[in-house]
């Protein structure tokens, strides 16, 4: 009889963990501010269950209080749970990724994609200047306390979006927010790499009028290194004036709350 008691005790608890974990699961797989940092195996989960705890002792009042949840029903919610949660973590990555295709679009003017670097996060190769960015940005997204603008966004749509529900009703205006979305990667990145790439193409018709005036030079050879030299140069300079318009957008792009609560304004 107190195995059976202890067991009607715990298991509510349980299930909740099991229900709230799967989300945030889902946020960490795929977003890069823990994927770039190597977050594997037991730390990975270590990492969930402790933005787990504080939401489990409310949702197991809420199971509850609420319908038994037959196991099929169980099932269903930790699917829905977890596409709900690797969604969520795709859009704490936008910043990132816009960082990301910034550096992919300089490293290209300069003719220097064939360099990469592995990326960890996504077991294939990244751009030098991509992965420099994003380091960067992921950099001042601690320092700046962005952090807690996830765990904010996070928590957010737990109250959006409840765990016992089978999912959201969208907006009528959903599909028009996500290509917004879209459309704020492309902006960014273009603004981050507007000033370099501009001076670039500088380069290359100064090099192209150098190839006019002595074309018995090895213009295609002369060129990368010229384009290599300027984009060093203006790296540096540029850094300082990159890294103070990073902060600035750091609370814009990651404050996820507000793009949440217009996508799924109403619940089923």
């Amino acid at each position: 009889m107190s195995g059976d008691l202890l067991l009607q005790l715990v298991l509510p608890f349980m299930v909740a963990t099991a229900l709230a974990v799967t989300r945030i699961t889902g946020a960490i797989l795929v977003t890069p501010a823990f994927t770039r940092l190597g977050l594997a195996g037991i730390i990975r989960g270590g990492v969930a269950l402790a933005l787990t705890l504080p939401l489990t002792p409310v949702l197991t009042e809420a199971l509850q209080n609420g319908p038994p949840l037959s196991p099929a029903l169980v099932t269903a919610i930790l699917l829905k749970e977890l596409v709900l949660g690797i969604a969520i973590g795709l859009l704490f990555g936008v910043p990132i990724w816009a960082a990301e295709l910034a550096g992919d679009l300089l490293d290209l003017q300069r003719g220097s994609t064939a360099a990469a670097l592995l990326d960890p996060s996504a077991i294939a190769e990244s751009s030098i200047t991509a992965t420099f960015f994003a380091i960067s940005l992921l950099m001042l997204f601690f320092a700046a306390g962005g952090f807690d603008l996830l765990v904010k966004g996070l928590y957010t749509s737990y109250r959006l979006w409840p765990v016992a529900s089978l999912g959201p009703v969208f907006d009528s205006g959903a599909a028009q927010l996500l290509l917004k979305l879209l459309d704020e990667i492309m902006r960014f990145a273009l603004r981050l790499a507007a000033p370099i790439v501009i001076a670039l193409l500088f380069t290359d018709l100064a090099m192209a009028l150098l190839a006019r005036t002595a074309p018995q030079l090895n213009i295609f050879e002369l060129s990368l290194s010229a384009k290599s030299l300027v984009f060093s140069v203006l790296l540096l300079i540029y850094s300082a004036f990159m890294l103070e318009y990073m902060r600035q957008d750091i609370s814009r792009l990651f404050d996820a709350e507000p793009f949440l609560r217009q996508l799924a304004p109403r619940q089923p």
